[in-house]
């Protein structure tokens, strides 16, 4: 049988991403969608929010702004549902212990899309950086820019929550939490920089501590860029499309090791029915429910320890 997933304001990002998935589903079925006005989704049934909330999903997708995903995760939580949200999970941390202790009590699970995780040529480069013969890690650039968006864009509009360092700087930050997730940040110096117009446009950040550098640059405004380049004492390690992958990109990892080069091609996967399909095996299990709480907890962390 199948399970039900609601969806909270769904937009293009799900519309293109996330539906073509859900609705080819063996395990998923939408029953439902929160919000204000019908678009896009006519043959789902549309509900006003007590009357969504009082159906009792199995799941439920969080879509909508920035702003309102912590009311509506907490909302989740209390009608007895697992959560999926899309980053940013909150973006304050004045409740993220109420969230976490939802999910506890409750035994439900609450998952933040980063979908990169989840893909087979990142599982391969964390194997690959624990390789001793490459010597120490000695510093890290991540590039998630892209060129500037639609005006009328929902990432411009303040009043939502929204803004590029939410939607860009998230994802090398990120990096933190699930690549470098073994090195200590508590003695770690920050150098933030942010051009901004009403929302944070781009920016940089300079991450200094003694295990290693990382420098981050995020935003809109710039030439396309969605990689990442490890330098260790004796290899370099270039990932080229890490964060965001389109069906008809070529996905490879190069490594430069003692005078030679050695690439790794992957196959075209959908990074985001990898991520479902792990929510459907696991979504049951208290193991993967309390992982994924403490990479939230660390997630959301970070986000504001950067965000300052």
């Amino acid at each position: 049988m199948k399970k039900t997933i609601g969806i909270i304001g769904p937009g293009e990002h799900f519309k293109n991403k996330i539906y073509p998935i859900l609705k080819k589903s063996n395990f998923f079925k939408i029953t439902g969608i929160l919000r204000n006005k019908k678009k896009n989704f006519n043959s789902i049934k549309y509900f006003k929010e007590n009357d969504f909330f009082n159906k009792k999903h199995d799941f439920i997708y969080i879509s909508c702004p920035n702003k309102l995903h912590e009311k509506y995760i907490i909302k989740s939580l209390k009608s007895h549902s697992h959560v999926i949200c899309e980053k940013p999970f909150v973006i304050s941390n004045k409740k993220i212990k109420k969230i976490l202790f939802l999910s506890e009590r409750n035994k439900k699970l609450i998952f933040e899309s980063f979908m990169y995780v989840y893909h087979p040529a990142f599982v391969k480069l964390k194997q690959i950086i624990k390789n001793p013969k490459l010597g120490k890690l000695k510093y890290v650039i991540s590039n998630f820019k892209f060129p500037s968006l639609k005006k009328n864009n929902q990432r411009y509009i303040v009043s939502k929550g929204n803004g590029f360092f939410y939607d860009s700087a998230v994802y090398p930050i990120s990096l933190e939490n699930f690549l470098f997730e073994n090195y200590k940040i508590k003695k770690t110096e920050i150098y933030l920089q942010k051009i901004k117009k009403k929302v944070d446009l781009r920016g940089s950040i300079f991450v200094n501590c003694k295990n290693f550098k990382r420098y981050y640059f995020w935003g809109e405004g710039q030439n396309y860029s969605n990689n990442i380049e490890l330098v260790f004492e004796r290899a370099t390690i270039f990932f080229n499309k890490i964060f965001s992958k389109k069906n008809n990109e070529n996905i490879e990892i190069k490594i430069f090791f003692k005078n030679s080069l050695k690439k790794i091609n992957f196959k075209k996967l959908d990074h985001f029915k990898i991520m479902f399909n792990k929510i459907k095996m696991n979504y049951l299990k208290q193991s993967f429910q309390k992982f994924h709480r403490k990479k939230i907890k660390n997630q959301v962390t970070l986000v504001n320890m950067f965000n300052n």
